[in-house]
């Protein structure tokens, strides 16, 4: 119970850094508070099923995919900044597909690297979509109706969506620092000859 309580409050200090931790707007499956409000329940917990949902399904990263993720960053945008009246779920869903968008635009530089010359077929979007869907209908079911299981899985699906867009955030950063670093090394080798 001690250990829990430790965990607990490391989880809430963690995220006390990103997140307003509202009681108002904190779901609490169960009678325990997330460590993360409602809107930030829905793109940690969204964070982290898109980053499984792209490794199993491992859609085509086309045209099509690149719209549909920048649309799902725009969902936010009239409940984030409070243009449209909303509740508990709307909150929870336009976080989770704000997660969805980002983790999915934040995967295409390593996907590009990741099956260059790999011979792996891409899939249809499709799968990934429809489960996708599945996860925004279940999620708010879950923090509303859920007991302390759901409250501690929430909780640590929330630091995994964390960690998800962090990895995929250094992941963009190191690629980006070596493409750069490749074109200066090629620049430097054609000023030499």
């Amino acid at each position: 119970m001690y250990l829990r309580q430790l965990v607990n409050d490391f989880m809430f200090q963690i995220f006390g850094f990103l997140c307003t931790q509202d009681p108002a707007h904190t779901w609490a499956p169960g009678g325990d508070l997330l460590p993360v409000c409602q809107r930030c329940t829905g793109l940690y917990v969204g964070a982290a099923f898109a980053l499984v949902l792209l490794l199993r399904f491992r859609p085509l990263t086309d045209a099509r995919y690149r719209w549909l993720h920048a649309i799902f960053l725009l969902i936010m945008t009239p409940f984030g900044f409070h243009l449209m009246p909303h509740g508990a779920v709307l909150r929870t869903t336009s976080g989770y597909w704000f997660g969805f968008g980002v983790v999915g635009l934040l995967w295409l530089l390593p996907e590009a690297r990741i099956s260059d010359g790999t011979g792996r077929m891409a899939s249809s979007l499709k799968p990934y979509l429809l489960m996708g869907a599945a996860g925004t209908l279940l999620l708010p079911f879950i923090a509303i109706w859920g007991g302390a299981i759901a409250s501690l899985t929430l909780s640590w699906l929330a630091v995994a969506g964390m960690a998800a867009i962090a990895g995929l955030l250094a992941g963009n950063v190191a690629l980006f620092g070596s493409s750069i670093l490749a074109w200066l090394r090629r620049s430097a080798m054609g000023a030499i000859s």
